[in-house]
C-alpha cells in the first residue's frame, strides 16, 4: 500500500490525470457489465417463456391467440411480449380480419424489433469505446513517461536511477492501467454481444413464425 502510495506521489500531474480517467472509465464499465448481465439474464428468461407458451399452442380462430396475453402482465417490456403485443393490437383491431391485415402487421413488426434490437445493445458501444481508448490513454502514459525520464536524465547529466524512476512510473503504470481497464471491457463486449446476437436470432424467429401461423389460421378462416 505504501508503494503505490509512494508511486501515485512521484508521477506528476499528466500521468496522474490519466490513471484518474481510466479509474473513471472502468467504475463506469463495471457498473455497465453487471446491469447488462442482469437485464439480458431477465430478457433471456423472458423470452424463452414467451417462446415456450407459443410454440405448443393450437389455436383454432386467430383470435385465440388473444389468450397468451393472460399470462403476461400489460406493462411487460420483455421484447417479444412488446412484438406480440405489436403484431395482435395491429391485427385484432379490426372486426374482420384479412390476410393483407397480417402482412401489414409483418412490417410493423419489423419496425419494432429494430427498437427491440437497439434497446438490447444499448451500451455496448461504450464497450467497444472503452476497449479501444484505454490501451490509446495507456500509451499516451508510456510515451509521456519516457519523455519524462529522458527530461530528467538531460538535466541530471546522467542516467541515475533516482531521475528517470518518476518518469519510469508514469510509463510502467498508466500501460497496466490502460490494459486493466480495456481487457475486461473487450471481454464483456464479445461475450455480451454472443448473447444478444443469439436472443435477436431467437426473436426474428419468433416473428416469422407469429407472422406465418396468423396469415394461415386468418386465410383458413377466409375461406369458410
Amino acid at each position: 500500500m505504501n508503494a503505490a502510495i509512494e508511486i501515485w506521489v512521484s508521477m506528476d500531474l499528466v500521468g496522474q490525470g490519466i490513471c484518474i480517467i481510466l479509474a473513471i472509465m472502468s467504475v463506469y464499465m463495471w457498473g455497465l457489465i453487471f446491469a447488462k448481465y442482469v437485464s439480458l439474464g431477465a430478457i433471456q428468461r423472458g423470452n424463452k417463456r414467451i417462446g415456450e407458451r407459443l410454440r405448443p399452442f393450437q389455436a383454432q380462430y386467430a383470435r385465440d391467440y388473444l389468450q397468451i396475453f393472460r399470462d403476461f402482465p400489460v406493462n411487460s417490456t420483455n421484447p417479444l411480449y412488446v412484438l406480440y403485443r405489436a403484431c395482435c393490437d395491429h391485427v385484432f383491431a379490426y372486426d374482420r380480419i384479412r390476410v393483407a391485415d397480417v402482412q401489414a402487421a409483418e412490417k410493423l413488426i419489423d419496425a419494432r424489433l429494430a427498437e427491440q434490437v437497439d434497446l438490447i445493445e444499448d451500451g455496448m458501444g461504450y464497450l467497444a469505446l472503452t476497449s479501444t481508448l484505454a490501451p490509446f490513454f495507456g500509451l499516451l502514459g508510456t510515451v509521456w513517461g519516457i519523455l519524462l525520464a529522458f527530461r530528467k536524465m538531460s538535466t541530471a547529466g546522467s542516467a541515475m536511477v533516482t531521475s528517470v524512476a518518476p518518469g519510469i512510473a508514469v510509463a510502467l503504470v498508466t500501460t497496466v492501467a490502460g490494459l486493466i481497464v480495456a481487457i475486461p471491457a473487450i471481454t464483456a463486449f464479445y461475450y455480451f454481444k454472443n448473447r444478444i446476437n443469439t436472443e435477436i436470432a431467437h426473436m426474428e424467429t419468433f416473428c416469422r413464425e407469429l407472422v406465418a401461423r396468423l396469415e394461415r389460421i386468418v386465410s383458413e378462416e377466409s375461406t369458410e
